[in-house]
Protein backbone atom coordinates (compact mmCIF):
# COMPACT_ATOMS: atom_id res chain seq x y z
CA UNK A 1 0.00 0.00 0.00
CA UNK A 2 2.87 2.36 0.80
CA UNK A 3 4.42 1.66 -2.58
CA UNK A 4 1.20 2.49 -4.42
CA UNK A 5 0.81 5.75 -2.50
CA UNK A 6 4.43 6.66 -3.13
CA UNK A 7 4.08 6.02 -6.88
CA UNK A 8 0.86 8.05 -7.06
CA UNK A 9 2.43 10.96 -5.19
CA UNK A 10 5.48 10.79 -7.46
CA UNK A 11 3.41 10.91 -10.65
CA UNK A 12 1.18 13.67 -9.26
CA UNK A 13 4.20 15.80 -8.37
CA UNK A 14 5.71 15.24 -11.84
CA UNK A 15 2.43 16.33 -13.40
CA UNK A 16 2.27 19.46 -11.27
CA UNK A 17 5.84 20.38 -12.19
CA UNK A 18 4.95 20.27 -15.88
CA UNK A 19 1.66 22.12 -15.44
CA UNK A 20 2.93 25.71 -15.50
CA UNK A 21 5.45 26.49 -18.19
CA UNK A 22 7.03 29.83 -18.94
CA UNK A 23 6.26 31.07 -22.44
CA UNK A 24 8.42 33.89 -23.78
CA UNK A 25 6.79 36.73 -25.70
CA UNK A 26 8.34 39.22 -28.09
CA UNK A 27 7.73 42.83 -27.09
CA UNK A 28 8.05 45.69 -29.55
CA UNK A 29 8.35 48.86 -27.48
CA UNK A 30 7.90 52.15 -29.31
CA UNK A 31 9.18 55.30 -27.62
CA UNK A 32 9.41 58.88 -28.83
CA UNK A 33 13.03 58.37 -29.86
CA UNK A 34 13.39 54.71 -30.87
CA UNK A 35 11.82 51.31 -31.29
CA UNK A 36 13.13 48.37 -29.24
CA UNK A 37 12.39 44.70 -29.85
CA UNK A 38 13.18 41.74 -27.62
CA UNK A 39 11.88 39.11 -25.25
CA UNK A 40 9.84 40.69 -22.43
CA UNK A 41 11.86 39.89 -19.30
CA UNK A 42 10.34 42.02 -16.56
CA UNK A 43 7.91 44.86 -15.92
CA UNK A 44 8.02 46.97 -12.77
CA UNK A 45 6.69 50.37 -11.73
CA UNK A 46 9.55 52.28 -13.37
CA UNK A 47 10.77 50.33 -16.39
CA UNK A 48 10.28 47.50 -18.85
CA UNK A 49 13.26 45.19 -19.37
CA UNK A 50 13.75 43.50 -22.76
CA UNK A 51 16.23 40.77 -23.62
CA UNK A 52 17.67 41.31 -27.09
CA UNK A 53 20.27 38.66 -28.03
CA UNK A 54 21.44 38.27 -24.44
CA UNK A 55 21.60 42.02 -23.74
CA UNK A 56 19.11 43.44 -21.24
CA UNK A 57 17.57 46.71 -22.44
CA UNK A 58 15.73 48.80 -19.82
CA UNK A 59 13.08 51.19 -21.15
CA UNK A 60 11.50 53.72 -18.80
CA UNK A 61 7.71 53.60 -18.58
CA UNK A 62 7.27 57.36 -18.95
CA UNK A 63 9.02 57.24 -22.37
CA UNK A 64 6.87 54.41 -23.80
CA UNK A 65 4.13 55.21 -26.31
CA UNK A 66 2.99 51.71 -27.36
CA UNK A 67 3.91 48.10 -26.65
CA UNK A 68 3.04 45.24 -29.01
CA UNK A 69 3.19 41.67 -27.71
CA UNK A 70 3.79 38.80 -30.13
CA UNK A 71 4.28 35.08 -29.64
CA UNK A 72 7.69 33.58 -30.38
CA UNK A 73 7.44 31.41 -33.46
CA UNK A 74 9.40 28.29 -34.21
CA UNK A 75 11.84 28.31 -37.10
CA UNK A 76 10.44 27.59 -40.54
CA UNK A 77 10.83 23.99 -41.62
CA UNK A 78 10.14 23.56 -45.30
CA UNK A 79 7.95 20.88 -46.76
CA UNK A 80 9.62 18.00 -48.56
CA UNK A 81 7.88 16.60 -51.61
CA UNK A 82 10.91 14.87 -53.11
CA UNK A 83 9.97 11.24 -53.66
CA UNK A 84 13.26 9.85 -54.93
CA UNK A 85 14.74 6.74 -53.41
CA UNK A 86 11.92 5.99 -50.98
CA UNK A 87 10.43 3.11 -52.95
CA UNK A 88 10.38 -0.42 -51.59
CA UNK A 89 12.80 -2.58 -53.61
CA UNK A 90 10.43 -5.54 -53.25
CA UNK A 91 7.56 -3.55 -54.74
CA UNK A 92 8.22 -4.82 -58.29
CA UNK A 93 8.50 -8.38 -59.50
CA UNK A 94 9.16 -9.86 -62.96
CA UNK A 95 6.12 -11.13 -64.83
CA UNK A 96 5.91 -13.81 -67.56
CA UNK A 97 6.90 -11.25 -70.24
CA UNK A 98 10.14 -10.42 -68.41
CA UNK A 99 9.06 -6.90 -67.38
CA UNK A 100 9.10 -5.51 -63.85
CA UNK A 101 5.56 -4.82 -62.64
CA UNK A 102 3.95 -4.03 -59.30
CA UNK A 103 1.13 -6.01 -57.73
CA UNK A 104 -1.45 -4.06 -59.77
CA UNK A 105 0.27 -4.78 -63.11
CA UNK A 106 1.79 -1.33 -63.64
CA UNK A 107 5.26 -1.35 -65.20
CA UNK A 108 8.23 -0.08 -63.23
CA UNK A 109 9.45 3.36 -64.29
CA UNK A 110 12.56 3.51 -66.45
CA UNK A 111 15.43 5.99 -66.19
CA UNK A 112 13.53 8.68 -68.12
CA UNK A 113 10.55 8.38 -65.78
CA UNK A 114 12.78 8.53 -62.68
CA UNK A 115 14.41 11.70 -64.04
CA UNK A 116 10.99 13.28 -64.69
CA UNK A 117 9.74 12.33 -61.21
CA UNK A 118 12.86 13.83 -59.62
CA UNK A 119 12.64 17.04 -61.68
CA UNK A 120 8.96 17.66 -60.98
CA UNK A 121 9.18 16.79 -57.30
CA UNK A 122 12.04 19.30 -56.85
CA UNK A 123 10.04 21.97 -58.73
CA UNK A 124 6.89 21.36 -56.66
CA UNK A 125 8.91 21.36 -53.42
CA UNK A 126 10.45 24.72 -54.31
CA UNK A 127 7.07 26.21 -55.27
CA UNK A 128 5.41 24.85 -52.13
CA UNK A 129 8.12 26.29 -49.89
CA UNK A 130 7.97 29.62 -51.76
CA UNK A 131 4.25 29.84 -50.87
CA UNK A 132 4.63 28.54 -47.30
CA UNK A 133 7.48 30.83 -46.20
CA UNK A 134 5.58 34.15 -46.43
CA UNK A 135 2.58 32.61 -44.67
CA UNK A 136 4.82 31.37 -41.86
CA UNK A 137 6.40 34.82 -41.53
CA UNK A 138 3.06 36.35 -40.48
CA UNK A 139 3.20 36.97 -36.74
CA UNK A 140 0.18 38.94 -35.50
CA UNK A 141 0.01 40.79 -32.21
CA UNK A 142 -1.26 38.89 -29.18
CA UNK A 143 -1.84 42.17 -27.34
CA UNK A 144 -1.29 45.89 -27.83
CA UNK A 145 -0.92 48.45 -25.06
CA UNK A 146 -1.03 52.24 -25.39
CA UNK A 147 0.67 54.36 -22.78
CA UNK A 148 -0.29 57.98 -22.30
CA UNK A 149 0.82 60.40 -19.64
CA UNK A 150 -2.68 61.41 -18.53
CA UNK A 151 -4.38 58.07 -17.84
CA UNK A 152 -3.53 54.90 -16.01
CA UNK A 153 -0.76 52.78 -17.45
CA UNK A 154 -1.54 49.12 -18.22
CA UNK A 155 1.41 47.85 -16.19
CA UNK A 156 -0.37 44.88 -14.60
CA UNK A 157 -1.74 43.59 -17.91
CA UNK A 158 1.66 44.00 -19.57
CA UNK A 159 3.44 42.18 -16.76
CA UNK A 160 1.35 39.04 -17.39
CA UNK A 161 3.42 38.46 -20.55
CA UNK A 162 6.82 38.87 -18.86
CA UNK A 163 9.03 35.90 -18.09
CA UNK A 164 9.55 37.09 -14.52
CA UNK A 165 5.82 37.22 -13.77
CA UNK A 166 5.15 33.82 -15.34
CA UNK A 167 7.90 32.26 -13.23
CA UNK A 168 6.86 34.13 -10.05
CA UNK A 169 3.15 35.00 -10.24
CA UNK A 170 1.62 37.29 -7.65
CA UNK A 171 -1.08 34.87 -6.52
CA UNK A 172 -2.39 36.94 -3.63
CA UNK A 173 -3.00 39.98 -5.84
CA UNK A 174 -4.75 37.79 -8.41
CA UNK A 175 -7.02 36.27 -5.75
CA UNK A 176 -7.88 39.74 -4.42
CA UNK A 177 -8.73 40.88 -7.96
CA UNK A 178 -10.92 37.81 -8.54
CA UNK A 179 -12.63 38.38 -5.17
CA UNK A 180 -13.42 41.99 -6.03
CA UNK A 181 -14.78 40.99 -9.45
CA UNK A 182 -16.91 38.17 -8.03
CA UNK A 183 -18.33 40.38 -5.25
CA UNK A 184 -19.71 42.80 -7.85
CA UNK A 185 -21.76 40.05 -9.53
CA UNK A 186 -25.28 39.60 -8.22
CA UNK A 187 -27.20 36.57 -9.54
Amino acid sequence: MKTICFVLIFFLSCTLLKAQGVKPYIAIVKTEKAKCKGILQRVDSVKVVLNHDGTLIPVLLNEIETVQIRAVKKDFKGINLIKVGDEDPDQYHTDERGKSVDKFGHEAPDLKDYAAITFYSVIFTAVGNAFALPIHAINPNVARFKFNNEGAKPINELSYYSIYYQANPNVLAELQQLKSISSSFKP
